[in-house]
């Protein structure tokens, strides 16, 4: 992929940047070096009030095409809305600054999980939870697989690649035309039902609808997310799932969960914790309601435009007004050395679904219960679609030495 040149910024605790205003963040997709990445952009944030303490310059290499066998997908191939894939050798360096010699790393809030896999390897544990079975299969199969038997899942996807599917299903009747061209929806979920045929074991199953649902995500009618399709039809490749590039010897330590954060929090403990809330009222359940649905499979009635199910008890606090509140309570109960909190500030928005649930103060008076904060900060321009600007846009994380 190159070479990447990171500038960052180390601010001390009573030098906080300013809230942003006057802004309006926008949810977009780009594809940058084979990657499409998915991110929220701002329109016009204020300068930073402060006098960096630190500046540093990293170049990071990060993975190139050569890298990815023929057939094959990795981790981080997916769309997702705040993907940190971009960012990871940002976070590497911070951690690498200030965990030195740590054994364990929790990404309790681990979305596509990147930031998890970037720390993995046969001498550290990685703990990674998210609440969504969409995001937990892709986990389970990339840092939870201890054993597989790569020649009976290649024999398999073959199989499922190669199903006749000319008649409805469930998926094709609610998807089809919309969402995916008629032909992909019917082969998704006549694969999916195959799945459900061929899988020797719940192992087998997960690294199968894995591959199904980074399959259906490249050829989805939309612009990364399934809150709307598009209303030209025109992603038509046809569907073909791929092998998942699995490196089970460097899982064998590791643990992965599908908790509610706050719960999890006080059942485990680690060296370096890193946080990656929702930060704003968009519930990603209601982003990815579509995949969640295909992963479970339980086939519940949809409404509305999108197609939605019922999706109450996949509501995340951290995107409604108690969300200071949640945060406080994890912190609190963290049983760890050190914290890593990313969290992107979008100030004041005309559409108040975008606006931060928590303030920077917020963030950092809770930290500051448990130990000294740093703020490190890095340049970063989103990609904007000729329709913003992003002049000032800085990526924040926020650190806490662990002493209380």
């Amino acid at each position: 992929m190159g070479i990447n040149i990171i500038d960052f910024i180390i601010v001390s605790e009573n030098k906080t940047r300013s809230f942003l205003s006057d802004s309006q963040a926008s949810e977009i997709n780009y594809i940058s070096d084979g990657n499409q990445i998915s991110l929220f952009s701002l329109l016009k944030t204020d300068q930073p009030n402060y006098s960096p303490n630190i500046i540093k310059k990293d170049r990071k290499n990060n993975i190139s095409h050569s890298d990815i066998k023929s057939g094959f997908f990795q981790l981080q191939n997916r769309r997702f809305l705040g993907n940190k894939y971009k960012l990871v050798g940002f976070i590497e360096d911070i951690v690498n600054e200030k965990c030195t010699g740590f054994e364990s790393f929790c990404d309790i809030f681990a979305g596509t999980g990147v930031v998890g896999d970037r720390f993995n390897k046969k001498n550290v544990k990685v703990i990674s939870n998210d609440i969504l079975t969409s995001n937990y299969f892709p986990l389970k199969t990339f840092l939870g697989t201890t054993e597989v038997n790569s020649e009976e899942i290649a024999k398999k996807i073959a199989l499922l690649n190669d199903l006749n599917t000319n008649y409805d299903n469930y998926f094709s009747e609610n998807f089809g035309n919309t969402f995916f061209t008629l032909e992909n929806a019917k082969k998704i979920g006549a694969i999916r039902e195959k799945i459900e045929e061929i899988a020797k074991d719940e192992n087998e199953k997960i690294i199968l609808i894995t591959s199904l649902i980074y399959a259906a995500d490249k050829v989805a009618n939309t612009v990364g997310h399934y809150d709307a399709y598009r209303k030209d039809l025109d992603t038509i490749q046809p569907l073909r799932l791929l092998i998942p590039d699995l490196k089970a010897e460097d899982n064998l330590k590791n643990e992965i969960y599908q908790m509610d954060a706050n719960q999890l929090i006080k059942k485990i403990s680690c060296d370096v914790l890193y946080l990656d809330p929702p930060y704003n009222s968009r519930q990603y359940a209601d982003a990815y309601h579509l995949l969640e649905n295909l992963a479970n499979w339980k086939k519940p009635p949809v409404f509305g435009k999108a197609k939605k199910m019922d999706r109450a008890q996949l509501k995340s606090n951290y995107c409604l007004k108690s969300a200071a509140n949640s945060f406080a309570d994890l912190i609190r109960n963290a049983n760890c050395k050190h914290i890593l909190v990313s969290y992107n500030n979008t100030g004041e928005s005309k559409d108040g679904r975008s606006n931060a649930r928590i303030s920077d103060s917020q963030i950092i008076n809770t930290l500051k219960n448990r130990g000294d904060v740093d703020i490190f900060e890095r340049d970063y321009r989103a990609f904007t679609a000729g329709k913003s600007e992003t002049d000032g846009h800085t990526e924040r994380v926020f650190y806490c030495k662990v002493t209380s």
